[in-house]
């Protein structure tokens, strides 16, 4: 049952894509539907590539795909401007990273602090684009653990059946003070949040 479905969405996303798919947008679309619909709870997906290479269609046909297999769509971007962007691309709110997970606090002194929101989401793919901002530094002392991607991870294994995806161009800076996109390596996330990562560039 679990393969025919499999095969019932990644026909569906591609009648959703809206044109033919290049070799590679062929892949990502598979890949897709095996990971969306996939039972383990440890996996995250990668998708990269470079403008212009069909990252946000591919994201716009998740969106309007996955409701019909009881999955939900979640956008997230580290920025505001990209979070605009994604929305009006889709059609679909699209929130910071900041705004969507961290319920803001003051501390004694007055000063913001940011804790985890709990997650009580079922079914719910989160879709983070421009990925390469999120920092993994841990020294960030305004939110709960210090790091973006640990809190981001954390937020997403709360939630019951949940999945991350993570979007973004190999050729956009890495956050600031970094030499790589932590959040974009495959190697970077199974040694750190032991991670198994289907990745299509």
């Amino acid at each position: 049952m679990e393969i025919s479905n499999k095969k019932l969405l990644e026909r569906d996303l591609v009648k959703s894509f809206g044109f033919d798919p290049t070799a590679d947008q062929a892949i990502a679309l598979k890949q897709l539907s095996h990971f969306v619909l996939s039972i383990a709870n440890n996996e995250v997906f990668l998708l990269k590539g470079y403008a212009g290479t069909g990252k946000t269609s591919l994201i716009q046909t998740l969106v309007k795909t996955l409701p019909n297999y009881k999955r939900k769509t979640a956008l997230m971007a580290p920025t505001g401007r990209a979070a605009k962007v994604i929305s009006q691309y889709t059609g679909k709110p699209a929130f910071t990273i900041h705004k969507y997970i961290y319920q803001p606090k003051k501390d004694s002194s007055g000063r913001a602090i940011f804790n985890l929101r709990p997650n009580k989401a079922t079914n719910t793919l989160y879709i983070v684009d421009e990925a390469s901002m999120i920092n993994d530094s841990g020294m960030d002392s305004s939110i709960a653990s210090g790091s973006l991607l640990q809190d981001l991870m954390a937020f997403v294994k709360a939630g019951t059946n949940c999945k991350l995806m993570l979007v973004g161009d190999v050729a956009q800076l890495p956050p600031v003070g970094s030499d790589q996109s932590p959040a974009l390596d495959p190697n970077y996330l199974g040694l750190n949040y032991r991670k198994e990562t289907t990745e299509v560039e």
